[in-house]
């Protein structure tokens, strides 16, 4: 049974495509240079827009765009087989993510949603800040249980691998963590102090819209408020589905910043 991976040398297409080896899963890659291709797969040179599913038994899905146009197109190599999707907690809700979700529905039966609520690799975002020991952001006391990229990869190779259609699974680190103390624990694995400094709202959206765009940055800022009082939820999923406890925000900070 071969398995294709795109986004294979992302955060978490490259811990997928390591598990797959160790679990002998024949495995192909799909990427946009070769070069930077994982070693021992069989590698394809291409885009996610227009991938190539023959020979394709199932496929870990990673969908980087803010839209769902063109998705269509994409999954119709992969009509009938085992789809992965690394969703997210707010496709129940609809957004890109219900639109994708969606689409892989219309392809086949054989899907399995990993709705995360955050990455915890998202904060490398913050490490040039960390580095001078503030770090500057909008509600500090929002708590999020964002996830080990780990835990996500071996979420994936359990349901490539395994019997896991039509199963939606909410995939969350351990505990629900405020950002200021997501920042507190990355400057405990630098070994120097790092603290947190309340940003303005409207200043966040500013900045942060010059990279994603103002819709997207103010949607997220207003989520982060909302977190102040209601917490991300903890999901057993990543326990009951992997075997193994999920990884603690603290243990993610101290393999990326130590």
């Amino acid at each position: 049974m071969t398995t294709l991976v795109t986004g294979a040398t992302g955060h978490t297409g490259r811990h997928v495509v390591a598990g797959l080896k160790a679990a002998g899963v024949p495995t192909r890659v799909l990427v946009r240079n070769p070069a930077k291709a994982p070693e021992g797969v069989d590698v394809v040179r291409g885009d996610i827009t227009e991938p190539v599913g023959e020979g394709v038994d199932a496929v870990y899905l990673l969908w980087p765009f803010f839209t769902a146009d063109g998705i269509e197109k994409a999954l119709k190599p992969f009509e009938s087989k085992k789809i992965v999707y690394l969703s997210a907690m707010s496709a129940e809700t609809g957004g890109v993510w219900g639109d994708v979700e969606a689409a892989v529905r219309h392809v086949t039966d054989d899907w399995t949603f990993l709705r995360v609520t955050g990455l915890a690799t998202n904060a490398l975002a913050w490490a040039p800040q960390a580095a001078t020991g503030v770090v500057r952001g909008a509600y500090g006391q929002a708590k999020r249980s964002v996830v080990h990229e780990r835990d996500v990869a071996d979420m994936a190779v359990k349901a490539l691998t395994g019997d896991h259609a039509k199963q939606v699974y909410l995939v969350t680190g351990p505990e629900a963590v405020a950002q200021a103390e997501q920042v507190r624990l990355i400057g405990e694995a630098l070994g120097t102090p790092v603290t947190w400094e309340e940003q303005a709202p409207e200043e966040a959206v500013a900045q942060l819209g010059a990279a994603l765009g103002t819709d997207f940055a103010a949607s997220a800022v207003n989520y982060w408020a909302s977190l102040v009082e209601a917490p991300e939820p903890v999901s057993l999923d990543v326990p009951r589905v992997t075997g193994h406890p999920a990884r603690p925000f603290a243990e993610w900070a101290r393999e990326h910043f130590s």
